[in-house]
């Protein structure tokens, strides 16, 4: 049996051309791109999120690990000659208006794609009425993650929690805010659904949320 451990393994170490190798060869020899996206890329990620959490590696492993885990994806869409489906939902990232600050809500971003969610970026100063429009405009969307660097927007985020909570799709999302100023309590307070503290946090959250989303979904068109 092929060894997904292997690939695993290589996206912790972050040796991408190995992984496009290894990619290449599991795909010839019959293994789905599911069970290698589910098993190899997202193992192996959710090993580098774990360790980035407990302060185990640095920033520029985890951006060699989801470079791998990027040109790993790139072989699998070359393989089946389309973009490669990776689930039912999507998820929208913005920093809220006010705030210029991309790091974190760029390691968020790159975290949950690493994790097999297509994540749509609104960008830095983002207004309330933005990440409304985003989410009516896609009915696909069912994840709304909002980024925050500076006390001041604060505000802008309570805002923009409270129009989503309000807009005609909230009851098809769930809102995830993070970011220095924002704490569990605070998010409590403002009426987000999750609050975290590192983009893998976000991301096995999100990758989660989606999860519960899309088993409620199969359960549905098949009573």
């Amino acid at each position: 049996m092929p060894d997904l451990t292997k690939l695993a393994d290589l996206i912790i170490s972050g040796r991408g051309r190995e992984v496009e190798a290894y990619t290449k060869g599991l795909l010839s020899e019959g293994v789905t791109p599911e069970t290698i996206v589910a098993e190899g890329f997202m193992t192996g990620m959710y090993e580098v999120g774990r360790r980035f959490d407990q302060q185990e590696c640095f920033i520029t492993d985890m951006l060699m690990s989801a470079r791998a885990t990027k040109l790993g994806y790139a072989v699998i869409q070359d393989w089946l000659g389309a973009t490669l489906p990776v689930c039912k939902y999507k998820v929208i990232i913005g920093t809220v208006q006010g705030d210029l600050h991309d790091i974190g809500k760029n390691l968020v971003a790159m975290a949950m794609r690493s994790v097999g969610l297509e994540v749509i970026d609104l960008g830095v100063d983002v207004p309330p009425q933005q990440f409304v429009g985003a989410v009516l405009a896609d009915p696909k969307v069912a994840l709304v993650a909002i980024s925050a660097l500076l006390t001041t927007t604060l505000p802008a985020m309570r805002e923009t929690v409270a129009l989503l909570k309000r807009c005609p799709a909230a009851n098809r999302i769930r809102i995830l805010v993070g970011g220095a100023p924002v704490t569990a309590e605070k998010a409590k307070a403002m009426g987000a659904d999750v609050y975290t503290q590192t983009a893998f946090q976000a991301a096995n959250a999100a990758r989660e949320m989606i999860r519960e989303l899309e088993e409620a979904g199969n359960e549905a068109d098949n009573p």
